[in-house]
């Protein structure tokens, strides 16, 4: 199982999905960590999201954690949480912002989802 998680430095979770510069991903086997890759994304250019919508950015974001089957972040808008569902990807939104303190909650079954930390498009950031 692949868990990504947004990042801006590679070590905590980023408060919102959009902004993310990387993804850590996890490979979890039997809840343990088998395999550990950084998969850049670059950077937000044009004020918060580079187009109207955010649409061009959330797609390349999503086209990144394809093969993901769990995607964890602080916040996260509404439309691409609903992107990433859609693709069959798991969204877990929390406060734990350690990342390695999140693939362990996440593998022991205790880092729960929070939906507060979702917003409208336009909404509070986290």
């Amino acid at each position: 199982m692949k868990i990504a998680l947004a990042t801006l430095n590679g070590k905590t979770v980023t408060g919102h999905f959009g902004r993310t510069k990387a993804f850590v991903v996890i490979d979890l086997a039997g809840g343990v960590e088998a395999e550990r890759e950084v998969r850049d994304v670059g950077s937000c250019t044009q004020g918060d999201h580079p187009d109207p919508g955010h649409r061009r950015r959330h797609h390349d974001l999503v086209d990144t954690v394809r093969d993901c089957q769990v995607v964890i972040a602080g916040g996260m808008g509404l439309p691409v949480q609903d992107r990433l569902r859609e693709a069959g990807i798991e969204v877990v939104l929390t406060d734990t912002r350690v990342i390695d303190d999140a693939v362990q909650q996440y593998a022991a079954g205790t880092l729960t989802h929070d939906a507060s930390r979702a917003h409208a498009p336009g909404g509070d950031h986290h």
